[in-house]
């Protein structure tokens, strides 16, 4: 059974980890939940925090 649509495995576990990080602890959190989710390969999760960015700023799009 192959996805064609939606998030690979690896980026919902790392989002999961990131947001429970983030819930527990803070920043501090997200921190540690990148260094574990980095370490083992699933990837990171970095928040932009510039309005204008073009890959995190809202859009008109539905």
């Amino acid at each position: 059974m192959s996805r064609t649509k939606g998030a690979s495995l690896a980026e919902v576990v790392t989002r999961h980890l990131h947001a429970a990080g983030r819930t527990i602890a803070g920043e501090k959190g997200g921190r540690a939940a990148n260094t574990i989710t980095s370490a083992v390969g699933l990837g990171r999760i970095d928040i932009c925090d510039t309005p204008a960015c073009p890959d995190c700023a809202p859009t008109d799009r539905a």
